[in-house]
């Protein structure tokens, strides 16, 4: 599996990598921050973002600059491209929300791209312009749950539409329908019911069903027997011949609930704009901002120590919720927050008797959310399982250790 590894840091520092470029909220833009800031990201594998520059972890390769910002976009007609959700004037889907790489560049110069802006050799503005990104649109098309799979390439959709059905549609990095010929590749089946055995580690499944690639070749289907809802099951598949089995657990809280196309565009109160009008209003607006980890309450970065523990043993009641419930695509919101609680923490030790052993817990703590981050992305339950084990024994331990701290 690779690229996957680098995520395991035994060191605390600021510097993070990320693999599922997530945008979890939009600032308006203004004057005095139109720009989203500068990232680092691999050229041959851009999957790797980074706050700083240096080599990737993959190949080796320095890091070029990249802005990363927010979109919003029609999941059929990428022309559309605003900075809030909406509807798509073509179609009246609702919009989706994708990450993209803001650059600059001049009408009739396409070769012209650059991250600051300026302007044209006949004196006129740059314009903006959102190139899509590996990993950056992880939206289900179908209604159902989207993982990332290991080879962080493939994605899948898994989608309960009815009782005794069971789908899943196959995407590349760009969520772009797999081609048929790769699609035939895949060889999978659909797991109702598995017993794990603690003393030889091994599961053993007791109701499965083939997965099979459907005549129009744009998704797998299983016929199994019917599930109360919520419904939990897992998808077993591997992309090609000698490619190692992936593992996607689903819970469905209810049936999923394929997109319903209107037979004529929203109305808006303004008339359909062509395609180049669009694209030129888009680039004629500031860029949208990007925030990739979730802002920290006001409380966590001045408030007392305690303050910081509770709001820690918070977000980890928040992470057991999820996990409980099957809702892995949201793990990373309370991971990654209480990963930034843990770090305040640790800043916050100077020379006391148990900086060593606070220490100690937040590499544990970090280290597990990035794991709960990643296996959240690849909605593989048993290592999820894994790494909250070891991400809650940190906030206990570091609950027991400064319980009586102010």
């Amino acid at each position: 599996m690779k690229a996957r590894a680098v995520l395991l840091f035994l060191v605390v520092a600021p510097s993070v990598f990320v693999f599922a470029q997530k945008a979890t909220s939009v600032a308006p833009a203004s004057p005095a921050s139109a720009l989203p800031p500068i990232s680092w990201s691999c050229p041959m594998h851009p999957d790797v973002v980074d706050d700083r520059k240096g080599p990737c972890p993959i190949c080796k390769m320095e890091l070029v600059p990249v802005r990363l910002v927010t979109v919003w976009t029609c999941p059929i007609h990428g022309v559309i491209e605003q900075d809030h959700a909406g509807k798509c004037r073509i179609c009246g889907r609702d919009l989706i929300q994708t990450t993209r790489a803001l650059v600059f560049t001049c009408a009739g110069h396409p070769e012209i791209s650059q991250i600051e802006p300026g302007r044209c050799a006949d004196g006129a503005p740059m314009t903006a312009k959102y190139t899509p990104r590996p990993h950056g649109d992880h939206n289900p098309r179908h209604g159902g749950l989207f993982f990332m799979a290991p080879d962080n390439w493939h994605h899948v959709e898994g989608a309960y539409p009815a009782p005794g059905q069971f789908r899943v549609y196959l995407y590349d990095d760009y969520t772009k329908p797999l081609p048929l010929a790769q699609a035939r590749k895949v060889r999978a089946r659909v797991v109702t019911k598995e017993v794990f055995d603690p003393a030889t580690k091994t599961t053993r499944e007791l109701s499965s069903a083939p997965l099979l690639l459907a005549r129009s070749g744009t998704f797998l289907e299983a016929r199994i027997d019917p599930l109360a809802l919520p419904a939990q099951m897992t998808a077993k598949m591997s992309f090609g011949p000698g490619d190692k089995e992936n593992r996607f657990d689903f819970a469905f809280p209810a049936f999923s609930k394929d997109v319903v196309v209107p037979s004529a565009p929203a109305q808006t109160g303004a008339p359909a704009v062509p395609a180049a009008a669009s694209a030129g209003a888009a680039a004629a607006r500031p860029a949208p901002t990007i925030q990739v980890t979730p802002a920290i309450p006001a409380i966590e970065a001045n408030g007392p120590t305690a303050s910081l523990v509770s709001e820690l043993k918070s977000q980890d009641q928040e992470v057991a919720a999820l996990v409980k419930s099957g809702s892995y695509g949201a793990i990373y919101v309370p991971a990654l927050k209480a990963k930034d609680l843990a770090l305040q923490i640790q800043a916050r030790q100077g020379s006391s008797p148990q900086k060593e052993a606070v220490e100690t817990h937040v590499k544990q703590l970090v280290v597990a959310a990035y794991e709960l981050d990643n296996y959240g992305d690849l909605g593989d339950s048993v290592k999820i399982s894994g790494a909250y084990r070891n991400f809650t024994a940190a906030v206990s331990a570091i609950d027991s250790l400064l319980a009586a701290r102010p």
